[in-house]
């Protein structure tokens, strides 16, 4: 993860997740199982993210996101619009 919007979502996620700023966000990490991005801290992520792209989720958003490659590759679609 490289670019400004990983980066972007690498803070959210370490923040949500409670990790420490060392710690390494790659693309193939599950929110939930590697994570421990639960439902209900899913929506911190949701809120972080669209006050960090300025961007609107949509509801059913989240239903195939089981990385954060799925994430990154998600919100890189929706900033490019």
């Amino acid at each position: 993860m490289s670019n400004a919007i990983d980066s972007r979502i690498s803070d959210v996620l370490r923040s949500v997740a409670e990790r420490p700023d060392t710690f390494e966000i790659s693309g193939e990490q599950r929110l939930n199982a590697d994570l421990g991005i639960d439902s209900l801290k899913f929506i911190d992520v949701i809120v972080h993210v669209e006050a960090a792209f300025d961007i609107e989720l949509g509801d059913d958003f989240s239903r195939d996101l089981v990385t954060v490659a799925d994430l990154d590759t998600y919100i890189a679609g929706i900033a490019a619009k």
